[in-house]
């Protein structure tokens, strides 16, 4: 009889280990997947550093017909390849929904597609990956699906904190009324996050609404006080967030849309939720880049040292010509290959999102951005130049990643950035 059950039990307990196995090579889970593909990541530059980097081989070719679910064609459509290391082989459809990619190296890869309306495709069978044979045309056609809207769970119990008034001297003399933001999404509070006002004592009151400007931080909001400050004394409510740096980036761009909603029913004092720009820095620009997909009624945008193609990122940091900072490297290794994690790369790389929807957006990079690359934002600027969109391109000499570090360039910044505020949000949005 124990010899049965000997039997009956190694079954089982080989299927439980199947299934556990299986489960934590697939899982989407965010504790689980950033430590398989860091894992992963180790054992493979392992192997090669004794075998040897893959090498590239002979080349082939990818075309083919991009539709809708009517088989209507899509033109405009991103069709995107990628190698191990983000090199990436790109296209977009025509008017005829055409493409084609030239110059592949042959292998195994797991296409990626998007177009503006339209869901982010991975094309391919079943295992969403395709054959490239060498001297061939393999024909991928490509069926896009609608974008479904984005449900965003509102807010609850908003509270203002007392209001407190605070000044700055650096980078610029200032003074502005600061209140606390509070509010909760099912069981979770979020992020620290301030309103900020015009006014002269904490009595003051604003005559009439003032154009917001949402600016997203790269770390806690209160230790960019002296950032804040300044946009408010200028005529803005400014409402300030910083959210934690993590790889979950969508449930913090959902709580960027619940405090527009907030503004939008009017529940900040002083503030104008019909006038509405953003402002996102380093890291966090992914975030606001993210949001400005999402919601096309945002008026302008301001984006200073933004990460705009993780692709080209990875591809920097694999080829040693750019090493990122502050455990940053980590995180481009906890995102996976992009050859075998390209949407997690595609989905915050807004060169390929790029539409006629987007609002007036105004760049900043330093030439000596050692956390960005400021060849980013050129990539992102000749994106926006291709679909119209109004667009300026700041490059500055002599200014660090933050762009503070220089007097006359951080003064320049200010007034850069409150002249293109000021034509896009001071006038008035009700006139035809």
């Amino acid at each position: 009889m124990r010899r049965i059950r000997k039997r009956r039990v190694l079954p089982l307990g080989s299927l439980l280990l199947t299934i556990l196995v299986t489960w934590l090579t697939t899982t989407s889970h965010p504790t689980i997947w950033p430590i398989r593909n860091t894992l992963q990541y180790r054992i493979l530059q392992t192997v090669w550093r004794y075998k040897g980097l893959p090498i590239s081989g002979p080349l082939g070719t990818i075309s083919g017909q991009t539709h809708d679910m009517e088989a209507q064609p899509i033109p405009g459509v991103w069709v995107l390849l990628s190698r191990w290391d983000g090199t990436t082989y790109v296209a977009q459809s025509n008017e005829q929904g055409k493409y084609t990619i030239q110059g592949i190296p042959a292998g195994s890869y797991q296409p990626v597609a998007g177009a503006p309306g339209y869901g982010d495709e991975r094309p391919g069978g079943l295992w969403g990956r395709v054959l490239v044979d060498p001297e061939v045309d393999t024909v991928v056609d490509i069926e896009l699906l609608p974008k479904a809207p984005v449900e965003v769970a509102p807010g609850i119990n908003l509270s203002l904190g007392d209001p407190t008034l605070l000044s700055c001297k650096e980078p610029m003399e200032s003074q502005a009324v600061r209140r606390t933001i509070t509010f909760a999404t099912g069981d979770r509070y979020n992020q620290p996050a301030f309103l900020y006002t015009p006014g002269e004592s904490v009595t003051d009151t604003v005559e009439s609404p003032l154009p917001i400007l949402l600016t997203v931080y790269p770390g806690p909001a209160d230790t960019w006080e002296c950032a804040s400050i300044p946009l408010a004394d200028a005529g803005y409510a400014v409402l300030a967030v910083g959210p934690a740096y993590s790889l979950e980036l969508e449930r913090d761009i959902d709580e960027l849309g619940q405090i527009l909603h907030f503004a939008r029913k009017g529940d900040f004092p002083g503030a104008d939720g019909e006038r509405v720009a953003v402002l996102g820095g380093s890291y966090s620009a992914i975030l606001v880049q993210r949001l400005l997909q999402r919601d096309s009624k945002i008026d302008a945008s301001v984006l200073l040292g933004a990460p705009t193609d993780l692709f080209d990122l990875r591809r920097r940091f694999e080829q040693g010509s750019f090493i990122p900072p502050f455990g940053l490297d980590q995180v481009l290794i906890a995102l996976g290959f992009p050859d075998r994690e390209p949407l997690r790369y595609w989905t915050y790389s807004s060169v390929y999102h790029v539409s006629a929807t987007l609002p007036p957006t105004i760049l900043f990079h330093s030439y000596q951005d050692d956390i960005v690359p400021y060849e980013q934002s050129e990539l992102l600027a000749e994106k926006l130049k291709a679909i119209g969109v109004e667009h300026e391109l700041h490059l500055f000499n002599g200014a660090t990643h933050y762009l503070l570090s220089g007097d006359k360039e951080t003064k320049e910044i200010y007034r850069l950035t409150l002249d293109f505020l000021a034509r896009h949000l001071r006038e008035s949005q009700s006139d035809p």
